[in-house]
């Protein structure tokens, strides 16, 4: 009965399919990093659910396996049983018939031991004890054929568990780790840390002053830039006239090696389609773009560099 209750089990309690459990990718452009946490408790909630169940099939799990050790143990008894037990039948059988009757015996006993049962109807010259010990030999092999299948039925549904475990943990773990991300960046736009230029360049005070100003194509201030917005307006307030272009910025400074970089000089990325202004200590502030805001970086955050230029 253990067998049947686990097995049941097993079959019934069908883990929560992914798609009706997480969440799809949060839109956090259009949320603040409050809105966020509250959408990352919420998954967590909803992921906690999840990995109760989990537990809940672990434990099915370790029945069943301790089951399947079980039955293993038991299955070379039974084997050893049942080639008793088929070794009495064909005692019975001689007993009880000869000549032609005894090769109608052999084609009874022939097949799937659960039709036996069916064929005793032949032997009904049997005394009642004989009867009552084929019944028995007979009992003995149904049970190693249901055993077996048993066995065969826990080991599939086993494999097939924790597959699907294993994939909704890893599906888990990456949902989590971008919504972290989310928020990391998030918070970090909103909460912009005050830097304290000690340096004397008007044009990098300027462009300090503008940290955490959101990106906007084609602006150039006062409260929102593209890269190009961003130096113009930055060396424009200390009266030096440069486009509202990187490419055109480029041909409009003069070149200088990264060793002779100074605060205020100007930073080329990427086929000239992007400009950061240096401001010291291996760093630039710019307006990356629309996913995020005016901020300070490594000067090699990832652009590929094209060269340097002093307006």
């Amino acid at each position: 009965m253990r067998t049947r209750r686990i097995a049941a089990a097993l079959t019934a309690a069908a883990l929560l399919p992914v798609s009706a459990t997480l969440f799809t990718t949060s839109t956090a452009n259009a949320q603040t990093s409050e809105e966020i946490q509250a959408e990352i408790d919420e998954r967590h909630e909803a992921l906690e659910k999840v990995i109760e169940d989990y537990n809940a099939k672990r434990e099915e799990l370790n029945d069943a396996n301790d089951l399947i050790a079980e039955i293993e143990l038991q299955l070379p008894a039974l084997e050893a049983e049942t080639a008793d037990a088929n070794e009495a039948l064909a005692d019975y059988a001689s007993a009880a018939y000869t000549g032609g009757e005894f090769a109608m015996m052999n084609s009874v006993l022939a097949g799937d031991p659960s039709d036996f049962a069916d064929r005793l109807l032949y032997l009904d010259n049997l005394t009642a004890a004989e009867n009552e010990q084929l019944q028995a030999n007979i009992a003995q092999v149904q049970e190693l054929e249901t055993r077996k299948t048993e066995l065969e039925t826990l080991k599939s549904s086993a494999d097939e568990i924790l597959e699907e475990m294993e994939q909704q943990q890893e599906d888990i773990e990456a949902e989590i780790a971008d919504l972290e991300e989310e928020y990391e960046d998030q918070y970090a736009e909103e909460n912009v840390p005050e830097y304290d230029y000690e340096g004397s360049s008007g044009a990098v005070q300027f462009a300090m002053d503008q940290l955490g100003e959101p990106y906007v194509y084609g602006e150039d201030g006062p409260d929102s830039w593209d890269c190009s917005g961003l130096t113009q307006g930055a060396w424009g307030a200390v009266g030096v006239n440069l486009s509202h272009n990187a490419a055109m910025q480029w041909d409009e400074t003069a070149r200088i090696s990264r060793d002779e970089l100074q605060d205020g000089d100007l930073v080329f990325y990427n086929d000239l389609a992007h400009v950061g202004m240096y401001i010291g200590n291996g760093e630039i502030i710019h307006a990356p773009n629309s996913t995020t805001v005016v901020k300070i970086v490594d000067i090699d955050y990832g652009g590929s560099i094209v060269g340097y230029g002093r307006p």
